[in-house]
């Protein structure tokens, strides 16, 4: 079977079409291939949500919203959604405006509520708003700020109360304060100034102490060593009887102090052999005779000793 020209040309316009309207209701949301229930819902106020805006059930998209009109007799705002069919709205369920990012862009977020009774189809859900972003942080921010007043309102009056406490005098001494605390801030810099300076003698100080140390460490031993001879002679000394030896040498003390006495009072050999002048005399008398005779028989010795040589005696006169 042939078509003609005008035919093909005329399915083929159909097919667009039908192509066009079905994109076009696929990008606003609707589902040509799947039947949806309708649902309306009246609030006081939209806040610009729009048609074909999405209708979420935890985040996830299951339906659009189908039209928005002023209702004549109370004034409030119908909205009329499409759901999905697969989606089981049961009875208690609501339908709450609120804001899905920080640009304000409106949604419908289908609450479901718990049971088994689904909703008829066209039926009216409660309608709910949901504050945004904005309206919670000014909701926050509103009593923080009542609070920021009343602190600086406190504020300022410890600050009158301080400053009438402040009189010319007080003042005059906190600025010498000032003065002397700028003055000590300038000697505390020079003074880190020449330390900076010293730094280099300061690690050497430093080094000579580790080394030091070192030499210590390594001397431990010997340390140690010293120590316990040290321990030991003053164990020893402890231990000897110093006491009976003062005891003695005091005793010796006083005999060598007896004899001294004798010796002063002319008692006994000793102390008449140093203190009679006469015999003092007698010997030095003798002591020269002695030394005269020495002398003659170094100068004469035949006088005084005779050897006999061959049995020939000589004589000197």
């Amino acid at each position: 079977m042939k078509f003609s020209k005008e035919a093909r040309i005329g399915l083929l316009v159909a097919a667009a079409l039908l192509i066009f309207f079905a994109g076009f209701y696929f990008l606003k949301g609707a589902n040509l291939f799947s039947g949806e229930n309708e649902y309306y819902a009246y609030f006081d106020d939209v806040q610009g949500l729009q048609t074909s805006s999405a209708v979420q059930v935890k985040g996830l998209t299951v339906g659009r919203v189908v039209a928005i009109s002023l209702n004549k007799e109370d004034g409030k705002v119908k909205v009329q959604l499409a759901v999905n069919k697969k989606i089981k709205v049961t009875d208690g369920s609501a339908i709450k405006l609120a804001s899905s990012d920080l640009l304000g862009t409106k949604v419908l977020k289908l609450e479901i509520a718990a049971g088994d009774k689904q909703i008829v189809d066209e039926a009216t859900l409660p309608a709910k708003i949901e504050g945004g972003l904005i309206d919670n942080l000014s909701g926050e921010i509103a009593p923080l700020i009542a609070d920021i007043r009343h602190v600086v309102s406190t504020l300022d009056t410890v600050l009158l109360g301080v400053n009438n406490m402040l009189n010319p005098e007080t003042r005059q001494h906190i600025s010498n304060s000032v003065a002397s605390l700028d003055v000590t801030l300038k000697n505390f810099s020079s003074l880190s100034e020449k330390l900076n300076n010293e730094s280099n003698q300061l690690a050497s100080v430093i080094r000579n102490a580790n080394s030091i140390t070192t030499n210590l460490a390594n001397s431990n031993q010997q340390i140690t060593n010293i120590m316990k001879n040290a321990d030991n002679i003053s164990n020893q000394l402890a231990n000897a009887p110093i006491e009976q030896t003062v005891k003695d040498l005091q005793a010796t003390i006083s005999q060598l102090n007896g004899i001294m006495n004798k010796i002063n009072n002319n008692e006994g050999s000793l102390g008449m052999l140093v203190n009679d002048k006469a015999l003092h005399n007698n010997l030095a008398e003798s002591l020269k005779t002695l030394n005269a005779l020495m002398a003659d028989i170094n100068a004469h010795p035949s006088r005084y000793i005779n050897v006999s040589i061959f049995g020939r005696k000589n004589k000197n006169k």
